[in-house]
């Protein structure tokens, strides 16, 4: 049968220039004398598109050179007519016919577009792709941060006051109260464990929020406009995904990086990681967030992972072109799966699992750092206190903190109360939090009262409970302007003073400023041991220890630029 009118038919035609230059090298080629069932054809379209194997099968005939040297100059002059090498025009006339063959053969229904492809028009169109990620990782944690602080405080008075009551009615019972090992128990284990509870709350969220976005399709979409956003530090967005984890914890993230095919990228990613906000940095800024910054707290928050996101792709730009100059990663190739609407049981297990993980590895390291804390505290080396019996500023904390703590003035945070606290910090984040209470353990005069009975005990664990429940309840329409809270008075007491108070003297009068850069250093130096040992095991101790350099260096000059312009700043802003 013939073909009907405008099927395309075999030979495929490849242009005059092609062509011209084909036939010029039928001859030559037929003369090779090669075997009987290679097309004379076939070779010479070969040859203009310099694929390697019939290169070298034409090279190894007699005469071969010559007719390799005739391919090459019809190549040029084919480049010098359209532009572009032989071998694109060749491949873009086969795609065309192949094209043009389908068409003729197939025949399609017209079906209505999917809501995955309209939905993907405006969520990875390529100028509103990127800020719709970023609003929604705005509400991501200014969600986290609202919902989850209410039950932070909740949990820091449980720990601070019936259950330590209960632990000191336990021990007297047993004959150990009032002596160091109430101390040990009550300042060090119970503070140890209030600071790893802080953390469900404020994991539960975060993990409930990704998975959300995770489950519903979203994150591969998350990663696909990443790859356009990294493609200027040489990454693709492959390395987007052990980065995304980075923002959970570095350690997995650090790991993760080992389904990258090529050496330069492991490493090029691994000495990002760190400065990838983790999860465990999250419940210091929120503390400093609603002390300092009250009601922009979430915003603040938000703030923190931005100038995350905007030093990974700094530094990256950086290190692309001064440590690792090879060449650029591969195109990066994901599905992106339909979207769908989360299920409960697969969120729950989601939170569940890392939640879990976090807490059953980074437990024991809480636990740990804060008896560890405890412990320098309560060993006095000068003064005339004894052990558990020594003044704060007389303790073995205080004598290591003020050893560092001048290389911290220019950022105005030179306070021994806040480099002590950062030492503790390289043990793990999240013993930060325990550190900040213990160290600015301020005693508040209050008038004698009664100490509350069990009953009373156990009834204010109930209600405290229902108000966070309630207050994270009206946190939600207080996101879109709608505040329903009661105004709350200042909190004076507690940690909120003493930081106040302490930051107000390391920084000439600029609390608020110094805040500001302390959430910048904790964000930017070493987040954890646990984070090099995983760099020295993946990269090996040279880049570990590189890691570790950058991450203090940019910390520092970060910490102490974001300090002094502020500074100069807040009485302009004032007077505004």
């Amino acid at each position: 049968m013939s073909a009907s009118p405008g099927t395309p038919t075999l030979p495929i035609s490849y242009g005059s220039e092609v062509e011209a230059a084909v036939d010029q090298l039928l001859p030559a080629v037929a003369a090779l004398h090669l075997e009987a069932r290679v097309d004379a054809r076939w070779v010479a379209l070969r040859l203009l598109e310099e694929e390697p194997v019939t290169t070298a099968l034409v090279a190894d005939a007699p005469g071969g050179r010559q007719v390799l040297s005739q391919a090459a100059d019809a190549g040029a002059r084919i480049r010098e007519a359209t532009g572009v090498p032989a071998a694109l025009v060749i491949a873009d006339r086969r795609y065309t016919w192949a094209h043009e063959v389908a068409e003729a053969a197939v025949t399609r229904e017209t079906a209505p577009r999917s809501r995955t492809d309209r939905l993907d028009d405006v969520l990875t169109h390529p100028w509103l792709g990127v800020p719709i990620f970023l609003a929604l990782m705005w509400l991501t944690f200014t969600l986290v941060v609202e919902v989850a602080d209410p039950f932070i405080g909740w949990i820091e008075e449980l720990t601070e006051g019936p259950l330590a009551r209960m632990g000191a009615r336990l021990l007297a019972a047993v004959g150990l109260g009032g002596n160091w090992v109430e101390g040990a128990l009550i300042d060090g284990l119970l503070a140890g464990i209030g600071a790893v509870l802080v953390f469900l709350p404020v994991l539960g969220m975060l993990y409930l929020a990704l998975g959300v976005l995770e489950d519903s399709g979203y994150m591969a979409r998350a990663a696909f406009l990443m790859d356009r956003v990294m493609a200027p530090i040489g990454l693709s967005g492959k390395s987007f995904l052990p980065l995304l984890l980075g923002f959970g914890c570095n350690v997995p993230g650090v790991y993760a990086t080992r389904v990258l095919e090529r050496r330069r990228d492991r490493v090029l990613t691994g000495l990002l990681l760190p400065f990838v906000s983790c999860a465990a940095r999250l419940p210091v800024y929120v503390l400093l967030a609603t002390v300092f910054f009250t009601r922009a707290s979430g915003t603040v928050v938000f703030a923190m992972y931005l100038l995350s996101i905007a030093t990974v792709l700094a530094l990256g730009a950086v290190l692309d072109r001064v440590l690792l100059r090879a060449e650029r990663s591969s195109s990066f190739i994901l599905e992106l799966p339909p979207y769908r609407r989360p299920g409960a049981r697969v969120l729950g297990s989601y939170v569940t699992q890392r939640v879990g993980a976090f807490v059953k590895e980074a437990g024991p390291v809480i636990l740990a750092g804060a008896v560890g804390i405890w412990l320098l505290l309560a060993i006095p080396v000068g003064g005339d206190g004894s052990f558990t019996d020594t003044e704060l500023d007389d303790s073995a904390f205080a004598a290591t903190s003020r050893v560092l703590a001048p290389t911290l003035e220019p950022a105005g945070l030179g306070s021994w109360e806040v480099t002590g606290t950062l030492l503790t910090g390289l043990v793990a984040k999240e013993v930060m939090v325990a550190a900040f209470w213990q160290v600015f353990d301020v005693e508040v005069p209050e008038e004698p009262e009664e100490e509350p009975t069990l009953r009373e005990d156990l009834v204010e664990v109930g209600a405290g409970f229902l108000e966070a429940t309630r207050d994270a309840t009206l946190a939600l329409p207080a996101m879109v302007g709608i505040e329903l809270r009661g105004e709350e008075d200042e909190d004076t007491t507690g940690l909120a003073a003493p930081l106040r108070s302490e930051l107000a003297a390391s920084s000439g009068g600029h609390a608020t400023v110094a805040a500001l850069a302390l959430m910048v250093f904790v964000l930017l130096y070493v987040p954890c041991f646990a984070t090099v040992g995983a760099l020295k095991q993946e990269l090996g101790a040279r880049w570990a220890l590189l890691s570790v350099a950058l991450s203090l260096s940019v910390a520092w000059l970060a910490a102490t630029v974001v300090f002094q312009v502020g500074r100069l700043l807040a009485p302009l802003l004032a007077g505004g």
